[in-house]
């Protein structure tokens, strides 16, 4: 046998070996093929369109709500940013695209052949988040960016050049990013694990949590709202009272606050908490009467 013969196992085998698809070329496929599903459904041009709706609020108010009683741009800005972008759209956005992302897959039926290919369930399932991720922060970011600009027109109290605006704007983008990002994780967690993730979704977030928030005690220390609320401005408003009207009146429940660095601790784990758990999710759940067979 020649010395060429000899040396060509070997280079094949080094060839074959570099081809192989690593950790990072996983994360990328899955990201891709992630990504370009999303943005090419209906119904992200359908979400996109909602998100930007709220930017209306302040062109609107502007031209029907000149009275005295008119809201200035810095408290309409705080509103719109708190009550729609973080504790609203954020949400919808987590359930209306990471529920799919694993869900989706299990009703066509092709999870099963996509849990056969080399790749890893982590790096799958972290890559699919990614992907999420790349597709919904850039549209919460903008609309939220005109609704700045849009809050500032014709008003006063509210201007992006101001440093103390402008500070408290990419605050809340930072904010409402985490929020995205901890229920895009839950939203996909429900997904590995359900076969309705959006009813358990809706439930969870817009009923459990809504409920949790007017009773008394430490019970909202178990929904994902309460850290997201210690993550926002601390603003002249109070945050430590809600008011509860019933058919009696109007009453007032103290609520404890978390520090900042302690809720985004705790968010950051959640989202470590809900990734590690879909991932183990596609390990162990039957998908079609077959059982997955795990890497």
């Amino acid at each position: 046998m020649s010395p060429n013969n000899t040396a060509e196992p070997d280079i094949l085998w080094a060839q074959r070996g570099a081809i192989q698809p690593g950790l990072l070329q996983q994360f990328r496929a899955s990201v891709a093929h992630a990504f370009i599903i999303m943005t090419r459904r209906r119904r992200f041009a359908l979400a996109a369109a909602l998100t930007f709706l709220p930017a209306l609020v302040p062109i609107m108010e502007s031209f029907f709500g000149r009275s005295v009683y008119a809201l200035m741009a810095s408290e309409l800005f705080t509103r719109l940013a708190e009550k729609l972008y973080i504790d609203l759209l954020s949400p919808l956005l987590g359930l209306f695209f990471a529920t799919m992302l694993i869900a989706e897959d299990v009703e066509l039926r092709t999870i099963n052949y996509i849990l056969t290919r080399p790749i890893r369930r982590g790096i799958w399932v972290l890559g699919r988040f990614t992907a999420f991720l790349l597709a919904a922060a850039p549209i919460l970011l903008v609309s939220l960016a005109i609704t700045a600009v849009a809050c500032s027109v014709e008003r006063q109290g509210f201007v992006l050049s101001n440093f103390n605006d402008l500070k408290l704007f990419i605050h809340y983008v930072a904010v409402q990013t985490i929020a995205l990002a901890v229920y895009g994780a839950f939203s996909l967690f429900l997904g590995a694990l359900t076969k309705r993730p959006i009813v358990y979704g809706v439930l969870l977030i817009y009923g459990w949590q809504r409920v949790a928030a007017f009773v008394p005690g430490v019970v909202d220390f178990l929904t994902i709202q309460k850290y997201i609320d210690g993550l926002k401005p601390v603003l002249a408003t109070q945050r430590n009272l809600v008011e509860i009207q019933t058919a009696l009146g109007t009453f007032q429940r103290e609520v404890f606050a978390v520090g900042a660095v302690k809720a985004l601790v705790v968010l950051l784990v959640l989202i470590s908490l809900f990734l590690g758990a879909s991932a183990l999710s596609l390990r162990t759940r039957e998908f079609g009467g077959d059982k997955t067979a795990g890497s």
